[in-house]
């Protein structure tokens, strides 16, 4: 029992020691002791502007950043060139229906 007792005060010193060691290094060589400044944004940049959806796959997209159709008067927007030639090849832009 006394042996357990010994052991458990031991290891009790080792962690206070070590965690007193710890602070002194770290104030001694200038430890992070404040959060460092991100070197980017913190959050992507929103954009304002208007979100349309893509006929195709059905996915939303900025109207400024999408690839657009401009036909019978109206603007159809695509995610990509890929869905732009899918409803090319579909025949969807001749008869002026968007999926």
């Amino acid at each position: 029992m006394l042996r357990l007792l010994s052991y458990l005060f031991d290891l009790v010193a080792a962690v206070v020691l070590g965690r007193v060691l710890n602070r002194a290094l770290q104030q001694v060589f200038g430890g992070p002791q404040t959060p460092r400044p991100q070197t980017g944004p913190a959050r992507p940049e929103t954009r304002g502007g208007e979100m349309a959806r893509d006929p195709v796959c059905g996915m939303f997209v900025s109207t400024q950043l999408s690839h657009r159709l401009n036909e019978g008067g109206r603007t159809f927007h695509f995610c990509s060139d890929e869905c732009l030639k899918r409803y090319r090849e579909s025949g969807n832009q001749r008869s002026g229906t968007a999926g």
